[in-house]
């Protein structure tokens, strides 16, 4: 499914330099001191997240209530699963398996056996099929879905509350950075969870959304979100009017929703082709952006990236798209095309206070948002910087995705560039986009 295009990995180096300089149509505006080095207009401008105060207080209540603190280590273990696992095999993966490990285990039964049987002799048929089976069972992923009961429900929100809000906190700050007057009127939230979503999605235009639709397949998560927006307390009245809730995705897509999220979700779907008709449902229902969050390893890259190449591949009419963020291109992403590293980036955030630690922590994530329509005539497409920037005396190393589909590595020495050039190579972190050309 996914285009085969050419791309170029570069690797600059002192015999060999791509000279870039400052965006010429924000040069004036560094020249007037309007934008300063250390702040340019690509950096990311949520470096550090914590979930609302009133839903802390929230969701304490309803730890002491319930009695979740005592489940906390199961917390940590149910997150550290989460982060552990891989994608379902897929039933083509498991026929070539089976069909490899047969020849070899016929192989060296036809050896063992006296020349006057055959392999097809039932009684060592049976045998092969049986040592086949249990070399499957050690050789392929076993993969299931997580049934979120009430207990489960309480662990995931002790654990990935935090996280997954400044991740989305984050993510949602894309789009408010790029068109700071952009209002949505309504927000379709599948896989919604303990509603870190809807905290997050208020976070920026609370009272400007005139509907939340949210679906989750666990009613005990649709009862914990309401629960945590009631203050944590039964006979609180519910603060939003127009707030659905559904355990399974609406079929119809006349129903349109200005932001689409599926965050931490596309997991739970059992092949490659559930996923891929989920998005185009998703997407069916995206009026403007189409937001996809998955855990920063390789198997959450993958996904991110199915859906990407999904969208991006649809037929250029009223229902395609384009890469908002982070991607400066819609060209075949050259992180999937190395196989060796996810595209991913880092996001900092505070725990809930449950337990004595109180340090700040960081979650790793992969995301892309995707927008109906043409990539404006007047996007800047600057490069993203996808990897920590190497900071060293005199000169700053950054590895840049480039609007042309291509992963270049920069060396910004004091020496070869301008100030100006330089000094926001040197203040960019890994996420940003650095304003240059």
């Amino acid at each position: 499914m996914y285009r085969k295009l050419k791309f170029t990995y570069l690797t600059i180096n002192a015999n060999f330099s791509t000279r870039v300089a400052i965006d010429a149509t924000i040069k004036e505006n560094f020249d007037t001191k309007q934008f300063k080095p250390r702040k340019h207009p690509g950096t990311t401008r949520v470096k550090t997240a914590a979930v609302p105060p009133d839903i802390q207080k929230a969701i304490k209540i309803i730890i002491e209530d319930t009695g979740a603190k005592s489940m906390y280590q199961d917390s940590i273990k149910l997150s550290n699963y989460l982060r552990s696992r891989l994608l379902p095999p897929e039933d083509d993966d498991i026929n070539a398996k089976a069909t490899k490990i047969y020849d070899s285990v016929s192989k060296k039964y036809r050896s063992n056996i006296n020349e006057e049987l055959t392999v097809e002799d039932e009684k060592y048929k049976k045998k092969i099929e049986t040592s086949v089976f249990n070399v499957l069972k050690k050789n392929v992923y076993r993969w299931g879905n997580i049934s979120y009961d009430k207990p489960t429900c309480l662990q995931y929100l002790m654990a990935r509350a935090a996280p997954e809000y400044a991740i989305l906190v984050r993510v949602l700050d894309e789009i408010r950075k790029k068109y700071p007057d952009y209002i949505p009127r309504s927000f379709f939230d599948f896989g919604s969870g303990v509603g870190t979503g809807t905290w997050a999605i208020n976070n920026f235009w609370h009272g400007d959304i005139f509907e939340y639709f949210c679906v989750d397949t666990s009613q005990h998560m649709h009862d914990l979100s309401r629960l945590i927006l009631c203050q944590g307390k039964d006979n609180v009245e519910f603060p939003f009017k127009n707030y659905f809730q559904r355990q399974f995705l609406p079929a119809s897509s006349d129903l349109k929703y200005s932001i689409v999220l599926s965050a931490y979700t596309l997991f739970e779907m059992p092949s490659m082709k559930s996923r891929m008709e989920t998005i185009q449902k998703l997407w069916n229902k995206t009026e403007e952006f189409l937001i996809i969050v998955e855990q920063g390893t390789n198997a959450g890259f993958r996904i991110v990236n199915e859906a990407r190449e999904f969208i991006l591949n649809l037929p250029k009419d009223k229902n395609s798209g384009y890469a908002f963020s982070p991607c400066p291109n819609d060209n075949v992403c050259p992180r999937y095309l190395e196989h060796q590293t996810p595209c991913n980036f880092i996001m900092k955030y505070e725990p809930l206070p449950i337990s004595s630690k109180s340090e700040v922590m960081a979650d790793l994530f992969s995301y892309v948002i995707l927008r109906k329509g043409a990539r404006p005539s007047d996007d800047p497409q600057w490069p993203r910087v996808v990897r920590a920037p190497i900071v060293r005396s005199g000169h700053t190393i950054c590895k840049l995705c480039t609007a042309q589909g291509e992963l270049k590595e920069i060396i910004f020495s004091k020496a070869k560039y301008d100030q100006t050039t330089y000094r926001c190579a040197r203040s960019s972190n890994w996420g940003d986009l650095l304003p240059v050309k």
